[in-house]
């Protein structure tokens, strides 16, 4: 089998290319995947992916389809579920070249709704979940009459596009704001498909199943994040069923916490986390 570092190439139960990387480690203490945010792809992670690398873990990455370099219409989503039925194929992919080690996913806005559904299931090596920032709770701004009016044109028309830059809320550091503003991979349109199928049909799900989960979880968030609220940690916090669970909000950081000028302190406090449940 082989197990050297870098791109990997997945094919989805639907036929989608799915892309991502693998990077290794002597003697790890587990295995780290990573779960990226909407609208961009896992090479913003570079960073945190090297940093858990000298933590002493394997660092899984992929792009969400429509994604960065993975395939699937850009920016659409037929059905929230296929989210997760991608992140499993990694899952399976890092389970099987690593099978008696420690498995983790570190979920990141979307990326932390895709990994908590996944996470609802019961599933074999996982010990362990990091939330950032997760979107787990409805968007204040899509409720009511404006969710109905998205559900009936979304089934007219699910491919209609919407402009929705937030790229100013992502982070305090200015120089995170320009490169995420000329990435070529990044993208600030998404189609009503994916707004309908992520919140509110997938948000609806997860908040008639969240009371289920009981994964062993950290919970972390910006206190001034303007894109995904802080108090929906706090919910998520107070409402799953686990009995090991930690929550932690960073005063003053934006809705990026892993790009922030205090992201070294961010990763300290996973790492922490992480070294204390891998033996």
């Amino acid at each position: 089998m082989d197990r050297t570092n870098g791109e990997f190439i997945l094919t989805t139960h639907d036929g989608l290319s799915l892309f991502g990387r693998r990077d290794t480690t002597s003697c790890p203490k587990g295995v780290v995947v990573i779960v990226h945010g909407m609208a961009e792809h896992y090479g913003r992670y570079d960073h945190v992916a090297a940093f858990l690398l000298k933590e002493g873990y394997h660092v899984y990455r992929f792009d969400n389809r429509g994604h960065g370099k993975s395939g699937g219409d850009r920016g659409h989503l037929e059905h929230f579920f296929d989210y997760v039925k991608d992140l499993e194929l990694v899952y399976e992919k890092a389970i099987s070249e690593n099978p008696k080690i420690p498995f983790f996913t570190l979920g990141h806005s979307m990326g932390g709704f895709i990994s908590f559904l996944f996470g609802l299931d019961k599933r074999e090596g996982l010990a362990g979940q990091v939330f950032s920032a997760a979107a787990t709770d409805y968007n204040h701004e899509l409720k009511g009459i404006k969710a109905t009016l998205v559900k009936k044109i979304a089934r007219l028309n699910p491919k209609i596009t919407i402009k929705n830059d937030l790229s100013q809320k992502i982070s305090r550091n200015e120089s995170v704001v320009k490169a995420y503003q000329k990435d070529k991979d990044v993208f600030v349109k998404a189609t009503l498909g994916f707004y309908r199928q992520f919140l509110i049909e997938g948000m609806s799900y997860l908040n008639k199943n969240k009371k289920k989960y009981q994964n062993r979880c950290l919970i972390l968030h910006g206190g001034k994040d303007q894109i995904v609220r802080t108090e929906t940690s706090q919910k998520l916090f107070d409402e799953i069923a686990s009995n090991d669970k930690q929550l932690k909000i960073y005063d003053g950081l934006f809705h990026e916490i892993l790009n922030e000028p205090e992201q070294e302190a961010v990763l300290k406090d996973i790492a922490e986390w992480l070294n204390q449940r891998v033996g």
